[in-house]
């Protein structure tokens, strides 16, 4: 009889993680293994950023009951993760799975019949539910789109990636087009402040997800929010704790201005007195409309905001802002250490 060829490889899954709570990553990988997908349609690609202790491969095998590849990014964060992954797969889809998403049985099934019939997407994402190992009392619960969960009703929204909106895909199960995500890691490798973006280690900014919208923007693409794709985001307790929910939105505020800078949009100047006043005024009207638990975070969310204007205060061009956010101690990796460091295959 003879032998069948074996398909091509439609997606690849990858997988980014750091120093990973050993059950949290078990059950991402068994959900990968119960997918309704056939096996050989996908690869699925590990990305060990930098953990104390280097990920096995066997491990990872045995738990997602499949062939695993293990690779190791050395450049600490999220941002650098995702590009590693990139780098090491050729598939025309990649969807990006964290380290604590459950995905459901159909997830990388429909991820294909979106790519296969909605050619002008260029990144797309669904909904993010949450399990969460402590209680949520009021004050978190407003909290919570900004911990990654994520539900904008059971409508498919689509829009440009230029704009904030539920359009827009969050990073958890996150899929993009190869021609998104090449642009993506053009765009990392040449500025090298895009690497400020992302979780790394314990300092939390975010903003990786949206310059992969800004990206596919520039590249023609529309980003969309599909709610076939459903995942679990399983949140530790630690992460629930009003004082890492604080920190949280600072970043987040951080995150808006650097990127901003990225995308070479204009910063308003930073007047220490009217930040100051600022402050004042916006919480009054949050308060106002939308309560005090929301008024509470985005209080944060502005100093952020107003940390990260005070910092790149002056910037003006591509260097500046790198030279900055260096100075703020968000330094991305030089060029010196970028050639020192390689991605290997486990």
């Amino acid at each position: 009889m003879p032998n069948r060829p074996i398909p091509a490889k439609r997606l690849s899954v990858v997988l980014c993680t750091y120093n990973p709570r050993p059950d949290l990553l078990a059950r991402s990988l068994r959900a990968i293994s119960r997918q309704t997908l056939h096996p050989d349609a996908f690869e699925l690609v590990v990305v060990d950023n930098n953990s104390p202790v280097m990920l096995r491969t066997d491990i990872c095998e045995r738990l997602a009951l499949r062939e695993v590849r293990v690779v190791q990014e050395y450049r600490q964060g999220l941002t650098y993760a995702r590009v590693g992954g990139i780098n090491a797969t050729s598939t025309p889809v990649i969807c990006f799975i964290d380290d604590d998403n459950e995905i459901a049985p159909d997830y990388l099934e429909r991820v294909l019949e979106i790519s296969e019939t909605e050619a002008e997407l260029g990144a797309w994402g669904g909904i993010c539910q949450g399990a969460f190992e402590a209680s949520v009392g009021s004050l978190q619960h407003e909290w919570l789109p900004h911990l990654g969960v994520r539900e904008a009703g059971h409508e498919p929204l689509t829009g440009h990636g230029d704009a904030w909106g539920p359009h827009e895909p969050i990073g958890a199960g996150i899929c993009v087009r190869r021609h998104v995500a090449e642009g993506y890691v053009a765009f990392v490798e040449g500025e090298g402040a895009a690497g400020a973006l992302g979780r790394k280690g314990n300092a939390l900014l975010s903003g990786e997800d949206s310059l992969i919208s800004r990206i596919a923007h520039r590249l023609g693409y529309v980003v969309g929010y599909r709610p076939q794709l459903q995942l679990m985001h399983h949140i530790t307790a630690p992460r629930l704790k009003i004082r890492y929910l604080t920190r949280l939105m600072h970043g987040h505020g951080r995150s808006y201005v650097v990127l901003q800078a990225l995308s070479g949009e204009p910063l308003p100047n930073y007047d220490p007195q009217k930040a100051k006043r600022d402050l004042w005024l916006n919480f009054r009207h949050r308060l106002r409309e939308s309560g005090l638990n929301h008024a509470i975070g985005m209080m944060f969310w502005d100093r952020g905001y107003q940390a990260a204007l005070a910092e790149l205060s002056g910037a003006k061009t591509k260097d500046q802002v790198s030279s900055a956010l260096a100075d703020a101690g968000l330094a991305p990796v030089t060029a010196v250490e970028k050639s020192s460091q390689r991605l290997a295959t486990a």
